[in-house]
Order: C-alpha cells, then sequence, then structure tokens
C-alpha cells in the first residue's frame, strides 16, 4: 500500500529536523537511512524485505553445492569411485532393500554384485562407449547393473519398463545398444517388437532374474563365475564421462535419450539431497520407476551421494505405502501429484499416523490439496522442486510455500547473474514474443512465460548436454534470447512467477502433455490413429479433467462417412492397447462432423482443445471416454461428465 501524501510530508519534515540538528558529518549517514527508510516503505522494498531469508537460503544452498561439485570436478573419479567413499565408510550398513523378494545387501555387498556385473562384461567383451539397454523393472539389480558397467566405461540405456512395440523399438534402437537386459515380465513386450521386426535381431537379449526360457542367458545364473574385485580401472573413465542414457519425450515424437554424464547424476542427487536436508541416516522409499531421473538418480543417488538406505518397490501401492514406511522406518520419499492423489483418496489407515517419514519430495503436488496432504499424514518437510532431466537448470522450493516449485529472486537486473529466466510466449501459436530488435521478452513478477536456462559452454553445469542425436539437440535451443549470439534451453514448460518471486507450473507447451506423472507426446499418439484405414484425420491434446492432476489425452477424430462405429472403435482400442503404454491412451475420442482446419489443412487443435469433452461445446459430436478396467470406450453421456467434473469418476 502507497504512503499517504501525509505520511510523506510527515517523514520528509522528520528527515529535515534531523539534518538540521546534527553535525554535517553524520548528513550523508541520515542521507542513506532516509533513502533506505523511503525504499522499504514501497511495494517492492516490502517485497524484498518478505523474501530476503529464502533468498539467503537459496544462495547459501548454490554455494554449497557449487563448492562440493567443483571438488570433486578437480580430482575428476567416475561417480563409482565416489561411491567406494561409502562402502569404505559402512561396508556393513543396510544400502538396499527388496521388498517383494525380502532381499537385503549391505553396502559391501552391493559393490560386489556390481563388480561381478562388470567383471561378466568386460568378459563378454565390452568396453568404454559401447551401450547395453536396461528394460528392466525396479529392483537392486537395475542399480548394480548400471554401477558395475559404469566401472567398465559401458553407457546404460534407461528404458521405460512401459513401452511396446515402436515406442520400444525406438529407445533401443536409438541408443545404438550392442545387448538388452530385461526381465521375465516384460520379455514379451520385447519379443512382440523383435517379431515385428522393429529390432534387430543382432541385438544379444539377457535376463536379469534367475528364471530362464531356454532361448535367453541368466546374468544371475552366471554371475558367480566371475570375482567380486573391483574390475581393471579404464584409460578415460572420469567425472565428465557418459554414464546414462535417460529418455525424455521432449515436446515432439518418440522418446530421446538424453545424455547424463557422471558429474550430472552426482550433481542432480547431491543438489536435492542437500536442498531438502537428507542425510547419512535417512531411510529412503522407491516407488517410483527407476528409469526415471526422479527415482533413478535422485531417489537411489542417494546411496551415492549420502550413504542413505534405500528400499525399492516394483511399483507404487496406495494400499501399502504406509505399511511398508512403518515396516522399513522410512523417513524420506518420494511423490509426484498423482501419487499425493491417490494416498488422500485411499480409505485412513493406522500406519498413516505411525510412520517417521520427514520428507516427501517431487514434484505436482497441487496448493489446493497441500495442506490436507500435510496435515493428514505429518509431513514436516514437502521438497517441491521443477527439473527436466536434460535440461542445464533446475528450481526448488526451500521454506515450504504451499503450490510453488520453486523461485526466482525479484530483485531488477538479477537476470545477469542468475541462469533461470521466463520469457513470454504466445499461448496460442505456442511462438515465442520477440521485440524490435528480435531478442526475447523477458517476464517480470506476477507474469508467465517459458522457463529457460541460460546455457554457459565453459560452465559444465550450465552446459546443455542434450541428446543422443545432434538434430534433437538443436530443436531445444532458443537463439538471440536476451542478447545475439547468445543460447537457452527451451524446457518446453510454461510457468508463472507471483510478486514474491515463487514460481508455479501452468502447463507443457508445445506437442506435448503430462499425465500419470509421464509426459506423453501427441505426435507418437497422432502416428498410431491416423494410419488407420477408416480415419481421414486425427489429431491429439491434452484436457484438463475434473480434479486430477495434469492433462488427459483425447483425440479429435474425423471418420469416412458410413463406417461402423463400433467395429472402429474396437479397431483403434487394440491398435492403441498394442502400441503404447497405458499412460498414453487417449482418455477421449471425440468423432468431429465439421471442423475448422489451418491454413495448412490441419484440425485446429487450440479450438477442440479449449471445448474439451464438454458435450455442449462440443456440438453434438459423439464423444467416448476410456474405461480402463474393460479397456474399452463408452459412449459419454451428460451424467458421466458431471461425474467426471465433479471427481466422482476417474478410473481411466
Amino acid at each position: 500500500m502507497a504512503d499517504s501524501p501525509k505520511f510523506a510530508l510527515v517523514t520528509f519534515a522528520v528527515y529535515a529536523v534531523i539534518l538540521y540538528n546534527v553535525n554535517s558529518f553524520f548528513w550523508k549517514f541520515v542521507f542513506i537511512g532516509y533513502v533506505v527508510f523511503r525504499l522499504l516503505r514501497t511495494d517492492f522494498g516490502r517485497r524484498a524485505m518478505a523474501t530476503i531469508p529464502r533468498d539467503f537460503a537459496g544462495l547459501k544452498l548454490l554455494i554449497s553445492v557449487k563448492s562440493t561439485i567443483n571438488a570433486l570436478f578437480k580430482k575428476d573419479r567416475p561417480i563409482h569411485e565416489i561411491f567406494l567413499d561409502q562402502v569404505r565408510q559402512h561396508p556393513n550398513k543396510i544400502a538396499v532393500v527388496e521388498i517383494e523378494s525380502g532381499r537385503k545387501l549391505t553396502y559391501k555387498e552391493l559393490n560386489e554384485l556390481s563388480n561381478q556385473y562388470a567383471n561378466l562384461y568386460v568378459n563378454e567383451g565390452y568396453k568404454i562407449g559401447d551401450v547395453v539397454a536396461l528394460f528392466m523393472e525396479n529392483s537392486i539389480d537395475f542399480f548394480a547393473i548400471w554401477l558395475g558397467l559404469s566401472k567398465i566405461g559401458v553407457v546404460s540405456a534407461f528404458i521405460n519398463s512401459n513401452l511396446k512395440l515402436e515406442p520400444l523399438a525406438h529407445s533401443i534402437n536409438v541408443s545404438k545398444c550392442k545387448s538388452c537386459i530385461t526381465n521375465n515380465s516384460l520379455l514379451p513386450m520385447y519379443k512382440a517388437a523383435l517379431e515385428k521386426g522393429l529390432i534387430s535381431k543382432d541385438i544379444h537379449v539377457f535376463l536379469a532374474g534367475t528364471e530362464v526360457d531356454g532361448r535367453h542367458r541368466s546374468l544371475q545364473q552366471d554371475l558367480q563365475l566371475f570375482s567380486t574385485e573391483e574390475p581393471a580401472p579404464v584409460d578415460g573413465l572420469n567425472f565428465r564421462s557418459v554414464l546414462c542414457y535417460i529418455y525424455t519425450s521432449g515436446t515432439t515424437g518418440n522418446p530421446k535419450p538424453a545424455v547424463i554424464k557422471h558429474f550430472r547424476y552426482y550433481w542432480i542427487a547431491m543438489g536435492a539431497g542437500k536442498a531438502f536436508g537428507m542425510t547419512k541416516p535417512d531411510v529412503v522409499y522407491i516407488t517410483m520407476p527407476m528409469y526415471h531421473s526422479a527415482a533413478g538418480i535422485m531417489g537411489v543417488g542417494s546411496l551415492i551421494a549420502f550413504g542413505t538406505t534405500c528400499v525399492i518397490r516394483k511399483k507404487f501401492s496406495a494400499s501399502n505405502f504406509w505399511k511398508d514406511c512403518v515396516k522399513y522406518n522410512v523417513t524420506a520419499t518420494q511423490y509426484i501429484g498423482e501419487i499425493c492423489r491417490y494416498l488422500l483418496a485411499a480409505k485412513p489407515c493406522p500406519e498413516e499416523k505411525e510412520h517417521k517419514v520427514r520428507l516427501m519430495w517431487g514434484n505436482g503436488l497441487r496448493g489446493q490439496i497441500w495442506k490436507e496432504f500435510v496435515g493428514r499424514f505429518g509431513i514436516k518437510k514437502i521438497g517441491e522442486l521443477y527439473g527436466s532431466t536434460e535440461g542445464n537448470s533446475n528450481i526448488v522450493n526451500l521454506d515450504n510455500h504451499v503450490g510453488s516449485c520453486g523461485f526466482m529472486p525479484i530483485y531488477p537486473h538479477i537476470g545477469a547473474f542468475y541462469p533461470v529466466r521466463l520469457i513470454k510466449v504466445d499461448r496460442a501459436t505456442g511462438e515465442l514474443e520477440r521485440d524490435k530488435n528480435g531478442l526475447c521478452v523477458p517476464c517480470v513478477p506476477g507474469e508467465t512465460g517459458e522457463m529457460v536456462g541460460v546455457i554457459k559452454e565453459k560452465d559444465a553445469l550450465l552446459k546443455f548436454e542434450g541428446y543422443v542425436s545432434e538434430g534433437d539437440t538443436a530443436k531445444k535451443i532458443y537463439r538471440d534470447v536476451f542478447k545475439h549470439g547468445d543460447k537457452v534451453f527451451a524446457s518446453g514448460d510454461i510457468l508463472h512467477w507471483d510478486e514474491l518471486g515463487y514460481l508455479y507450473f501452468v502447463d507443457r507447451c508445445g506437442d506435448t502433455f503430462r499425465w500419470k506423472g509421464e509426459n506423453v507426446s501427441t505426435t507418437e499418439v497422432e502416428g498410431i490413429l491416423q494410419p488407420v484405414m477408416d480415419v481421414e484425420d486425427a489429431t491429439v491434446y491434452g484436457v484438463t479433467i475434473g480434479k486430477m492432476e495434469g492433462r488427459a489425452g483425447m483425440a479429435g477424430v474425423v471418420v469416412k462417412d458410413g463406417i461402423d462405429i463400433d467395429k472402429f472403435l474396437a479397431d483403434i482400442t487394440s491398435r492403441l492397447t498394442e502400441n503404447l503404454a497405458s499412460y498414453a491412451i487417449p482418455v477421449f475420442i471425440r468423432l468431429c462432423k465439421e471442423v475448422d482446419r489451418t491454413g495448412t489443412f490441419k484440425l485446429k487443435k487450440t479450438d477442440l482443445q479449449k471445448q474439451g469433452y464438454d458435450l455442449a461445446a462440443c456440438k453434438g459430436d459423439k464423444i467416448y471416454y476410456w474405461v480402463g478396467s474393460e479397456k474399452s470406450y463408452k459412449p459419454l453421456t451428460e451424467k458421466m461428465q458431471q461425474d467426471i467434473d465433479a471427481g466422482i469418476y476417474d478410473r481411466f
């Protein structure tokens, strides 16, 4: 609130009286004091004062993280040697627990297991730079295998275990792997892609279990033949070497392998842990997929960065979540928005009050349920953050500010020193807004824009390592942004920057939406629908749905006249379920009778997205919704639409 004229005159009068009555030597101090006082009375001054503790904590964290990582750059050791420091400190401490099997390994035993995998692959002739695809479920061996492979310089490609046919084949083929390790439960999906000729028969397949199928080699059965001692050091293997590929859908097309180097893996794990106060005694509960950076780096990476204990479950289970936390004395675990919603929807149980979980960190906890979630389950610290697997900049919510995923200081000209910025985007077209000089328009507090990270080639932490494909890398770089000749990483995400500097996730931009914690590429889904003979045109987009997080997939389809709709729905259901992961299957199908098209004859996606699944807005077009339990589409009625909007029905 601005000062009144009367207050301004009074303060000026006081200032004049003080100047008149003090020695001229003190005038400059009085003047400075008056200027500071007046500045703090402004709207900006009040906002700046309110955020100083947060900004100071952020600066302290940044200095700590950078000093730690810079010290490791000087030593230039690969990540397995950093892990060996933990092994030497507490060899007999339990490192990992596998819930389904009851298996437990100490740090010493886990390291010896990874050594056996390393020595096995040395015996197979693998060398630095070779690639092995890991198409596996969560397990102790997932971690042990990639850690062992890293000791001999072999790169692991973390393949999404939900993928089928074309997306699965693409992920494996683009990695240029020599072999693939999978589980018995996932082998049928691999075989299906192989039988259709989508995957080369030259790629060797190994099983990561004791069971055999008569055709594929079981690694566990062979491990006893190999030494538990450290493999011989590899020339050229260091902190800047490539460790693994983690896939991201980016903004268009099939999953793309992002290049994760040893230092980047450690930086993400250590930085997130320091931000939220993780320590050696923590027991970390892993329920999210380890092929993603959340569990695969920030989760199990705590073993390497902090010497924690990790309790691993194959898949998230709402009914077992708090029971596991109590049984295994869990103190920290991860979430995405959907996990929080599932836990709130579950029936109360005694364990939700008896657990020792003090920290839950992740992304997507909506402000609308934040307080309810914290209050019901008694979580002392929520660590909401924002970042992308391949991005060069990340943000964190350090002070439990409800709904925020991080912050940027609001001080003028801070952009020259701060690597994260927001730039204005035309939400209708997705195009960047540029000024008369051809540069992008930066956002100020109170505005919404796309988050970008300034690329500095000489700074390893701000360099954009990109993807395996140089073409994919180039698509994620904006040029001439803040000055001519500069470059930034384009996150593809729209965030809002409030008056206090807090940031809030708004939406994805481009041809991607987020559903059930996964990025879904619209072009990938369109590629499955468009070849269907009865489809004249199809476009896929994300729509907000009831009270659920993210956006649900919806396909606007133009079909040929006179077709049998029931047969058509059965055909596309078969095609979608065979080719797509469950989260990528469109929740709604809209059969468009009259459609507006762009100048290039494409369906106007923005108009369809605004109309969503609202039967009234869709002007009589038939809409069908996905019934996940039956794997079929059913006609959407007004009553069902109301139930979906109210959150009564959410079984997609």
